[in-house]
């Protein structure tokens, strides 16, 4: 088995009810639950997994490792390996010290952004008992005056890529970065006891009776949340039913999830302020750099110069990670998406439905989603990404694509630079500006990727030259604008002789500064990383003894 599989270290947040529908559970659900399936041990230390723990994991992780081959048993006892890692490496991180100094200590902007988490975690549980209540209660979303905690796309600005290392004299330079912080900050407020009443003489933490709440939505804006939130807290309590606490109160039922949840955001925490001190300290060398870039161009020259069905079902699949191309069938395009909004998006999937249930025609949907197309519009962000107040519909945001282009005539480089300035103001995929590389179309149409009408869309533009543009085209995701960006670029054929500067000199998307070094850079820091990570883990299992129940899993060794 791979070394590496199994020191992944990601963690779950699950909801309350990841159990239900466990056959698995029985009736004497404490004792169940709270059982050590697992454990690591020497003369100093002990390391437990409870079945409530393994549960958790299980259900997130093993169908995958099953779908990649593994039987029953591998992929059960990887699930507890993972688990015992994460809990092995976390205590050497709380634990380390250098100079009497713990290394990895978390700071109070570490615990704030711990804090954070836990808040958006909790607003993301509530919000999803939204639609439940709203058909309890007999409301519509128009009845309700409340004004909710809806999670907004986070938009990055444009902002000239920071290389991480620089060439000088033919060798690479670590580029030094300002990290100056103040870490004199105050906590975070707790902002949830808002949602909770406490009575005077008794001192009991509570809620106001579901009526009360219900007046309260049009006259305050928390009057739904604080019925999610008592749901919410019904839910957990019935989720830890089996355990046996003194202290019941609805506040103390939520605190316990609050400090659940934190616990595993601080063991996060740790795990990213190694990372982040591995890289500060990380110092790369160009041998290693060049070695891997040569190993994986020959691997893919070897590949691909035999078999184009192959090198074409990578680029279809991901063309992030093909780095050679034997032939010119594939070019790049960005866009400008005008997405649906959700209330858009809502419609179309209730005019799809009605087609099928033979209430409207197909003429008639189509009918009413090109009114919909009418009333596409976005928000212009500045250039921090911050939302502005300047709104225009997809039409405006093509004229202004339009007259900003015809300024630079045909210098390609700028009429690129251009748009991709557009595109940061005004797409609504967030994802797209965060791509190292452009999309990537055939100009065969049996290796698309992509939805037909952008597909071919992109293939007409491209027949216009570089840097040429689209009108608006319509797709299930919204109005695009599409420009064609450029072809796939050979930093080597051979997978010989290639330098630092040959690397440094092809960038993965026409608009960005980040290039085929920076793009190797890290994937050599990420193989270092992971490889002194596996030492550690490696030294802190040695002497363990490794002890797994088998009787206890006994169900998840069977065969499916």
């Amino acid at each position: 088995m791979n070394k590496l599989n199994y020191i992944v270290l990601a963690v779950l947040i699950l909801t309350v009810t990841i159990f239900s529908g466990c056959s698995l559970v029985t009736l004497n659900q404490q004792k169940y639950m709270s059982q050590v399936v697992a454990s690591a041990s020497n003369d100093s230390k002990t390391y437990e997994v409870t079945m409530e723990e393994f549960l958790t994991y299980y259900s997130n992780y093993a169908s995958s490792y099953i779908q990649n081959g593994m039987t029953n048993a591998e992929a059960t006892e990887e699930v507890i390996n993972m688990i015992l890692n994460r809990k092995m490496f976390v205590d050497y991180l709380k634990n380390y010290t250098e100079n009497g100094q713990k290394t990895y200590e978390l700071t109070n902007v570490d615990i704030n952004d711990c804090w954070t988490e836990v808040y958006n975690y909790i607003y993301e549980q509530l919000d999803s008992y939204e639609a439940e209540i709203y058909t309890d209660w007999g409301l519509t979303k128009e009845e309700s005056t409340t004004e909710e905690d809806s999670e907004e796309e986070e938009y990055v600005g444009r902002e000239d890529y920071q290389h991480e290392y620089t060439i000088v004299n033919g060798q690479l330079q670590k580029v030094e970065e300002d990290n100056t912080s103040s870490e004199d900050v105050a906590l975070n407020p707790n902002p949830f006891k808002q949602y909770f009443w406490q009575e005077s003489e008794s001192n009991v933490v509570g809620f106001t009776t579901a009526g009360a709440i219900k007046t309260k939505i049009t006259e305050f804006s928390d009057g739904i949340k604080e019925e999610e939130m008592k749901r919410f807290v019904k839910d957990l309590k019935s989720a830890e039913s089996y355990k046996e606490f003194d202290n019941n109160t609805s506040w103390d039922v939520f605190e316990r999830e609050l400090q659940r949840v934190y616990e595993i955001q601080v063991d996060n925490k740790y795990i990213e302020k190694y990372e982040e001190i591995f890289n500060d300290n990380y110092v790369i060398k160009a041998e290693d750099v060049l070695s891997l870039y040569n190993d994986t161009i020959k691997s893919q020259i070897e590949l691909y110069s035999k078999d184009t069905d192959a090198y074409n079902e990578a680029m279809k699949s991901d063309n992030t990670t093909v780095y050679y191309h034997p032939t010119q069938g594939w070019f790049y395009v960005s866009h400008l998406l005008i997405g649906y909004d959700d209330e858009q998006k809502a419609l179309i999937e209730k005019w799809d439905d009605e087609v099928s249930k033979g209430i409207i025609t197909e003429a008639e949907r189509d009918a009413n989603i090109e009114d919909l197309r009418a009333q596409l519009k976005a928000t212009a962000r500045d250039s921090e990404g911050n939302e502005t107040s300047v709104v225009k519909s997809a039409q405006e945001i093509l004229d202004e694509v339009n007259s900003t282009l015809v300024v630079y005539g045909n210098n390609a480089s700028a009429r690129i630079d251009a748009f991709t300035d557009l595109i940061y103001k005004y797409t609504t995929e967030s994802s797209f500006l965060t791509r190292d590389f452009d999309y990537a179309i055939p100009f065969d149409e049996e290796y698309d990727s992509m939805v037909e009408e952008f597909a071919n869309a992109s293939r007409e533009v491209q027949k216009q030259g570089l840097s040429s543009v689209s009108n608006l085209v319509y797709t299930e995701y919204g109005a695009h604008i599409i420009m064609f960006t450029g072809m796939p670029q050979n930093v080597s054929i051979t997978g010989e002789n290639t330098t630092l500067q040959d690397l440094w000199n092809v960038p993965l998307k026409s608009s960005s500064d980040k290039n085929m070094l920076d793009l190797f850079i890290s994937k050599v820091t990420k193989n270092d990383y992971s490889a002194q990570q596996a030492k550690i883990i490696d030294q802190l299992r040695e002497g363990m003894d490794i002890v797994i129940n088998k009787t206890k899993l006994k169900d998840f060794y069977k065969n499916a």
